[in-house]
């Protein structure tokens, strides 16, 4: 099995995805208040995601007072800076562009698999997705408001609003990131996703991305960039998207969690008997695949699968595996990836009271004829 998807590295690969378009043109739904869907398991065989079929996570409605048009959206760049301005779209296109292929994950993704069950959206496999966005590097933007050399974190307001949860004071979306991170020269402020502009459910007419994160720290609806000297700590920094595990130890959600699954077959497939080649996507927030294995005993043996074509730092890895099945029957296949920093897929996901970073190794059942 070959990868008919191109590769980053240029604006092109977002021209060359029409072989692996599923026929699917709508996403699984998971709330619709605010709009929330998974990418149907048909699109999670596409090494590049289509944009209708790119999941949705929101925490609040679409915001219904602003003007999506790029020659009026302006961006405040505010705090810690001794050039408070106004950025407005015209500004962001005459900065250089930076194009690069990412694997974005909701930090619930999975969530539905944890025992006992933990609130909050009741994912499957399906809050993940890659694209390919363009935009200016953020590093460019913070250049020219000269911060000042007490700051330690950047803040980013979107234009969505309203209670974080009932009975709550209505905020707009905040996520702050570490100065570090922010002048890394791959967070951008994209305007283009596959090659198209923003539409408004994926955060027109520009949005924050942060390659290597769970997508809660890709702000959508970018209106604010402040500057700070203290560490922020707001609703969606320290009471959401925190890992609390049973002894009371809590850490922040920070960089994807090293994870694969098997796209293909389908789960609960009944195939004939022979080769059967099994495919699938492996990532890692903190570095490159670097193994991909699969095991039908269990967990007691494994074999390592063919990585696909060339990866990208901060895209999924596609594989696949011709499997020979020694007997008929039911059989469950498990996989589970490692990063080129040694980080190693689980066999079981460590429970957490809010249900985030689910990466325990993924099964698939068949039924061989």
């Amino acid at each position: 099995m070959s990868c008919t998807c191109s590769r980053a590295g240029s604006p092109e690969i977002a021209k060359s995805n029409q072989e692996t378009r599923p026929k699917i043109r709508t996403l699984k739904p998971v709330d619709e208040d605010p709009m929330i869907g998974e990418t149907p398991p048909s699109a999670l065989n596409s090494w590049l995601t289509p944009n209708p079929l790119f999941y949705i996570r929101n925490h609040f409605p679409f915001p219904s007072v602003f003007d999506p048009s790029e020659s009026t959206w302006e961006i405040a760049v505010d705090g810690a800076i001794g050039n408070p301005h106004e950025l407005r779209f015209d500004d962001l296109l005459n900065l250089p562009r930076r194009t690069l292929a990412v694997t974005m994950e909701c930090a619930g993704n999975n969530r539905r698999d944890l025992e006992p069950t933990v609130p909050g959206n009741q994912f499957d496999t399906g809050a993940v997705s890659t694209a390919v966005w363009t935009g200016a590097s953020l590093a460019d933007v913070l250049r020219t408001a000269d911060l000042e050399p007490e700051s330690v974190e950047i803040l980013f307001e979107g234009a969505d609003s309203g209670e974080p949860e009932p009975g709550k004071e209505i905020q707009s979306y905040l996520r702050s990131l570490p100065i570090e991170i922010a002048r890394h020269p791959d967070t951008i402020i994209a305007y283009e996703m596959n090659g198209e502009p923003l539409t408004v459910e994926h955060g027109a007419p520009v949005r924050l991305v942060v390659p290597g994160w769970y997508g809660m720290a890709s702000v959508k609806w970018l209106q604010r960039i402040t500057v700070l000297t203290k560490p922020f700590k707001g609703y969606f920094q320290t009471y959401k998207y925190v890992v609390r595990y049973q002894n009371g130890n809590e850490r922040p959600v920070r960089e994807m969690q090293v994870k694969s699954f098997i796209s293909s077959p389908r789960h609960k497939s009944i195939l004939k008997g022979g080769a059967i080649c099994l495919s699938g996507f492996a990532w890692s927030g903190r570095s490159e695949i670097d193994q991909v294995e699969l095991s039908a005993d269990g967990g007691h043996s494994w074999e390592s699968a063919d990585l696909l074509g060339p990866s990208t730092r901060y895209s999924w890895q596609q594989w696949n595996y011709s499997w020979g099945p020694a007997k008929r029957g039911h059989h469950t296949i498990i996989s589970r990836a490692r990063d080129t920093r040694g980080n190693v897929q689980p066999m079981r996901s460590v429970w957490n009271e809010l249900g985030y970073e689910v990466n325990g190794a993924t099964s698939l059942c068949l039924d061989v004829l």
